[in-house]
């Protein structure tokens, strides 16, 4: 409160008007209520008291001017701006690499420091805030320089959790691992496992419990379906063998014998089905080796006698390709058999001998076309239907190098020249004798626009008579 308010005023002049300051327009109203309210107490209390009793004036309390809030510097906002974005950055960086897994004391130390800062900022004390995000900046700088090695870090804890069955926290840190490294091979193989932890874990529970019990055929069931789940699952692999062994005597037996039987009744599916499950149980023993060898020697029997009944049919219909390719597929399974060697070799003539007339046939007018023809005039021993393909192409060869009978015919002006053939005067007709083929004929005229005729002689061909004349004035 003003002590001003409460002193007498002079009367032998009017007071000055006091100056209004900077801190009195910003005094609020309820300082003015509350002097003239301590005012009318003191009156109303002194016509209350009796007369001759003494009155003691109460002093006024003196009402506190609350500070003008000071103006912020920009430059120490700035910096502390500039702090907080180094943070958030360093953050950006560190967060999806989920810190709280892998130090978590630090980080959740870091979160509380930064609240501490933000609130500081929020009550724009900008120096404050500035120094204690500036304090944060390292530690998270320390956590960052951390992250390549992370991966090696994590993996072993990645893999302790899968083992154990937990899901989430081994896939948690597999995803971080590819985050920071995403072509990590080992982090990668292991993800989709993990995320089956939990269900290995509970059937490899489920087939110990099983052991204990000496009930072997349900624990095989269980690392079976384990096995087909994950079967590289932490401690399956050595419960597996201990069960195998104790199925193996009764097992072994059974199945070999249902395998023998299979032969005997030449199904070969069934027989390597029964042979498999033996050695499942038992990979070394040499019995059953030998048996999976005689199936195999079995099935290779009937695949090569298979193919050679197809290769005959090809051969019977004259189709030399396929025939030689079923020659070489029974050369590949069986590379020692003499008389697949002779048939190979046959087919392979054959087969080369109608490429030759295929393409002889469609080309016949070609000297090479022609060596073929005097390659393949003996044709003693040759199969009947390529036989008759090599005489029709001997035969398309002639009349291809026939030559034709053509006639060009004039007017007495023009001057003729057939490409590769001749040039002649100007003539009416004039009779060629030309080998089947494509040719073109020119003719040019003095005053006159040169012409091009291109005509086709073809084999056998009669009456072809070719026009060469100019006719357009220039």
């Amino acid at each position: 409160m003003n002590d001003e308010i409460l002193q007498p005023s002079s009367l032998d002049a009017p007071a000055a008007p006091p100056v209004k300051t900077k801190s009195d327009k910003k005094k609020p109203s309820w300082l003015w209520l509350l002097t003239l309210g301590l005012i009318g107490g003191l009156i109303v209390i002194r016509m209350l008291s009796q007369p001759g009793e003494e009155i003691v004036p109460v002093a006024p309390t003196a009402t506190a001017v609350p500070e003008p809030t000071a103006t912020p510097d920009p430059a120490l906002r700035l910096e502390a701006e500039a702090a907080l974005e180094k943070v958030l950055e360093l953050m950006r960086a560190l967060r999806p690499a989920e810190p709280a897994r892998w130090a978590e004391e630090v980080w959740t130390q870091i979160e509380a420091e930064i609240a501490v800062a933000d609130g500081s900022m929020a009550e724009l004390k900008f120096s404050e805030a500035s120094q204690q995000y500036a304090a944060v900046i390292p530690k998270l700088e320390s956590l960052k320089s951390r992250l390549p090695e992370l991966p090696e870090e994590l993996m072993p804890k990645a893999f302790e959790a899968y083992a154990g069955g937990n899901k989430a926290d081994a896939v948690a840190l597999l995803q971080i691992v590819l985050f920071l490294e995403p072509e990590n091979e080992q982090a990668t193989n292991l993800l989709p496992r993990a995320e089956n932890a939990d269900l290995s874990f509970a059937l490899l529970k489920k087939a110990e419990g099983w052991v204990e019990k000496s009930e072997w055929d349900l624990a095989f069931t269980e690392l079976s379906r384990l096995k087909d789940m994950d079967d590289q699952f932490p401690g399956s692999g050595e419960l597996r063998t201990i069960v195998e062994e104790k199925l193996a005597v009764a097992s072994y037996k059974k199945w070999m014998s249902q395998a023998l039987v299979a032969m005997e009744n030449d199904d070969l599916v069934s027989a390597e089905a029964w042979v498999q499950k033996a050695l499942d149980l038992d990979p070394e023993n040499q019995a059953t080796k030998d048996l999976q060898q005689q199936i195999i020697d079995r099935r290779v029997q009937q695949n090569v006698l298979l193919l050679k009944r197809e290769a005959e049919v090809f051969a019977h219909e004259e189709k030399w390709s396929e025939a030689h390719k079923k020659w070489l597929e029974m050369k590949a399974l069986d590379p020692g058999a003499p008389w697949i060697q002779d048939g190979l070799e046959q087919s392979l003539k054959w087969k080369l001998i109608s490429e030759k007339i295929r393409k002889g046939l469609a080309d016949p007018g070609s000297d090479q076309t022609g060596l073929w023809v005097k390659e393949m005039q003996d044709r003693k021993g040759w199969p009947v239907k390529l036989s008759a393909r090599a005489e029709e192409m001997a035969e398309r060869w002639k009349v291809a190098i026939t030559p034709v009978k053509v006639k060009l015919t004039s007017d007495f002006e023009t001057q003729v020249e057939v490409t590769k053939v001749g040039r002649w005067k100007p003539f009416a007709e004039k009779e060629l004798s030309l080998k089947p083929g494509k040719y073109t004929a020119k003719g040019w005229r003095y005053g006159y626009r040169d012409v091009r005729v291109s005509f086709e002689v073809k084999p056998g061909q009669e009456d072809l008579v070719v026009e060469v004349k100019c006719v357009e004035g220039i």
